[in-house]
């Protein structure tokens, strides 16, 4: 009878062997998912941020104080700290607008592969000024010319995955964006 109970519980430990490495890949899965969705609160929040700073009008000045692009990234970059990712890394005055590869003229996503960064968890900001490539504000404007216009705040990162499994089904990385617009603010 010993012998018989002692087969038994070699063959629960191979069982519960087994059973745990298919319950630590889905522990993993489920950590990078959380991830990656905490990561893109992060940027959502943080565009907003940067696009809520830029529209601000002082209606004392008669200016929009906050729009250009050292004080855009500087609010895009306070929250993207608070949320544990790194700085953004600013891509104007060179690349304005996102490249789309649809082609719409708000610049919206989807954007095409170039657009996202060769390094994982690395975020680009792009800050698109009346939706017009090459428009490029090194400081803020001294009237309120800009008024009603649209201000694009965009973050693109490439997420890199802390598990094999997520790899496995996804490759390296996933595209993550966050963009908002808002209008700029006067009267």
């Amino acid at each position: 009878m010993s012998e018989r109970k002692a087969g038994q519980s070699g063959q629960s430990t191979v069982e519960f062997g087994a059973s745990a490495l298919v319950l630590v890949l889905l522990l993993f899965g489920l950590i990078d998912l959380g991830r990656v969705f905490y990561f893109d609160v992060g940027l959502q929040g943080a565009t907003r941020e940067g696009a809520r700073q830029a529209s601000w009008f002082d209606p004392d000045t008669g200016t929009n104080p906050f729009l250009y692009d050292t004080a855009i990234k500087s609010a895009v970059d306070g929250i993207l700290t608070k949320s544990g990712l790194p700085n953004s890394v600013l891509q104007n005055p060179g690349a304005t607008c996102p490249a789309t590869s649809d082609g719409n003229a708000a610049f919206n996503p989807p954007y095409s592969d170039s657009t996202y960064p060769a390094t994982i968890n690395s975020p680009l900001l792009y800050i698109c000024y009346a939706n017009t490539p090459g428009l490029d504000l090194a400081s803020a404007p001294a009237d309120n010319s800009f008024k009603g216009t649209d201000v694009n705040v965009v973050l693109v990162m490439g997420f890199g995955f802390a598990s094999g499994l997520m790899e496995g089904i996804f490759g390296n990385s996933i595209h993550i964006v966050a963009n908002t617009h808002m209008t700029v603010g006067g009267y």
